[in-house]
């Protein structure tokens, strides 16, 4: 079980670095699987948090402020109101919820995908309508799944949001989401983190920082085209697991 969770870590944490996300998107669900989905989902948010604050240091320069500071306020202020309706959800319902919403969200995310390949950006950038929509939708799904990013990526599309930017914007968004989601879940809910003894701890989080280093050495040698298509399969693998789980459990 661990090898499987530090794998998953590992994936996830070298896809977040070379792409901006993808840390909850493809380990999320694997994780979940592997630890049940309130601690799972708890752990998401904090190696997830741990992931994007060790990344921000090497991309601060690049954050468009502005839209962060936009996405973080929207997101936080649902995230407490979400808590409390997940309050009292059932395994199945959560694993389903994790599940349903990683392949909706890569389904959408294909869908824009082809949009910005067409050069079509149908939202304004200085809209604000739209970030606040991203905002709640990530927080949302933060709390729910522990997956914050697919709405901020598809806002980014949509947008046609330089690449560099997002992808450093989405950092201290990431952290700052995956924090207060934390934060919410442990005061207002019954979720707590895996009963793992000090050095599994030691291992799994060490597993988010090697990942990382996995991700800088990756990076300048792999296809954005390629690095995008694996990320895909990984997590519709992950999240269709995850919900037919959830339905099992359901019987």
């Amino acid at each position: 079980m661990l090898l499987l969770l530090v794998l998953a870590i590992l994936v996830g944490g070298a896809l977040q670095r070379v792409t901006g996300m993808g840390f909850g998107l493809v380990a999320g669900p694997f994780i979940v699987l592997i630890v049940g989905p309130l601690e799972g989902v708890l752990f998401v948010n904090l190696a997830g948090a741990i992931a994007s604050a060790l990344i921000l240091g090497r991309v601060v320069r690049d954050v468009d402020w502005r839209r962060y500071a936009w996405l973080a306020a929207t997101s936080v202020t649902v995230m407490v109101p979400a808590a409390v309706l997940l309050r009292d959800a059932s395994t199945a319902a959560l694993e389903i919820a994790v599940g349903a919403i990683v392949v909706a969200a890569m389904t959408l995310a294909v869908v824009t995908t082809r949009l910005r390949r067409e050069g079509r950006h149908p939202v304004r950038a200085e809209s604000r309508a739209p970030l606040v929509v991203t905002g709640l939708a990530s927080g949302v799904g933060s709390v729910a799944a522990g997956i914050g990013g697919p709405p901020v990526a598809i806002y980014s599309v949509l947008t046609g949001w330089d690449p560099r930017g997002f992808a450093a914007t989405a950092q201290p968004f990431f952290a700052t989401n995956a924090l207060a989601a934390l934060v919410a879940k442990l005061l207002l809910t019954d979720a707590s983190f895996p009963p793992f003894a000090v050095w599994q701890w030691a291992v799994v989080l060490g597993a988010v920082v090697a990942g990382l280093l996995v991700g800088d050495r990756v990076a300048p040698h792999v296809p954005a085209a390629a690095v995008r298509r694996g990320l895909i399969v990984l997590a519709y693998l992950g999240g269709v697991a995850t919900l037919v789980q959830g339905l099992l459990h359901l019987g």
